[in-house]
């Protein structure tokens, strides 16, 4: 088995436990120029795509601001996640451009420099012993994660446009004559992962490898998280192996593989962070957001995306379905939620399973 090597080349946070009273990374390809990461439902997301439209040189001189940027339409807003994503354009180019804006969530570490006299308090009203005021904090903390996608395909744009959802109950047989033509002809392009996993991109957010081509993984931030602070820990283990593509996938041959993951990524995580094993959640997603598996490791206390009935199954579960019935996952009826724009549906719809 080849060495696991943990990353020092990713600057964490300060080591902090983070405690349960706090509340689909950088860009990979030549399509996606990400700054940070938004929190609108992303689960179904996908990080980036190839094209051949822009070079890698003059993508990496875009958006250095946003002051050619033209807002076309806004296709979601989350009052709860503080965020926004909206359609647009870059005056005088080609192609369209998803960007979505979150609000950061405050960090433990900070609070001594808000609760100063560079915090100004301005009254909107107050009654008895309640006031309510707006507080004006230095600019530094009024920093806002922004993910862009450019040139964005039509795909990206229905994926971060707000539609209802449906609820799919798929059987085996759904899944050959439905899910997986699909996954083969439909799915977003996988070569960001792949560059990630030939350390031609992103290697300095690396943060821990091992290199083993059967059971190893590279874990790295998720899109989601800045890496910034603990109180929105997201991390995915990406497997180096090409051949499973989702739950689906999964035998008992692929066991040790998962064991090692869970393993091996949470002692990553307590060491860069601070984070014990118990306060995190370590699961999949079906569908996923790419059909290459990866696993999720977040902050217990975060509310991550994705993280609902019909979306997220836990790691240790699929482990354990493994090892009491081999063949659980090509027997078994997956269910999950889709929204009712999304590709998928269109397909099912055509299979007669929707009667609408």
């Amino acid at each position: 088995m080849a060495e696991a090597v943990a990353k020092e080349v990713f600057s964490p946070p300060t080591k902090r436990a983070r405690t349960d009273n706090h509340s689909d990374t950088s860009t990979t390809t030549t399509t996606t120029t990400t700054t940070t990461t938004t929190q609108l439902d992303h689960s179904d997301t996908v990080d980036s795509t190839t094209t051949d439209r822009i070079t890698e040189v003059s993508q990496d001189q875009l958006f250095t601001t946003f002051e050619d940027f033209e807002v076309v339409r806004i296709l979601n807003t989350n009052e709860e996640q503080k965020s926004i994503a909206v359609e647009g354009r870059l005056a005088g180019k080609e192609g369209t451009a998803v960007v979505c804006l979150q609000k950061l969530p405050f960090s433990a570490e900070k609070l001594s420099e808000i609760f100063s006299d560079a915090t100004s308090l301005k009254m909107l009203f107050r009654n008895d012993v309640y006031y309510n005021k707006l507080a004006l904090m230095p600019s530094e903390f009024n920093e806002i994660k922004a993910t862009i996608i450019y040139p964005a395909e039509e795909k990206h744009v229905l994926r971060f446009e707000k539609q209802p959802s449906s609820f799919v109950d798929e059987t085996p047989q759904l899944y050959q004559e439905v899910t997986r033509p699909f996954i083969e002809t439909s799915a977003f392009s996988k070569e960001w992962i792949y560059n990630i996993l030939e350390h031609k991109k992103e290697v300095d957010r690396i943060v821990f490898e091992d290199t083993d081509p059967e059971v190893g993984f590279i874990l790295l931030p998720d899109l989601k998280w800045t890496g910034n602070q603990v109180e929105d820990l997201y991390l995915q283990a990406i497997v180096h192996r090409k051949d499973i593509t989702s739950l689906r996938d999964l035998r008992p041959q692929h066991i040790p593989l998962l064991k090692n993951i869970r393993e091996k990524g949470m002692a990553a995580i307590k060491d860069k962070y601070g984070v014990e094993n118990h306060k995190l959640r370590v699961y999949l997603h079906y569908q996923p957001s790419f059909y290459h598996l990866h696993v999720h490791f977040t902050a217990l206390s975060f509310d991550a995306p994705g993280t609902w009935i019909g979306k997220a199954h836990l790691l240790s579960s699929v482990i354990s379905n493994l090892e009491v019935c081999g063949d659980y996952y090509t027997r078994a009826v997956l269910s999950f939620t889709v929204k009712d724009n999304h590709p998928l549906r269109a397909k099912f719809k055509a299979k007669g399973y929707f009667t609408e």
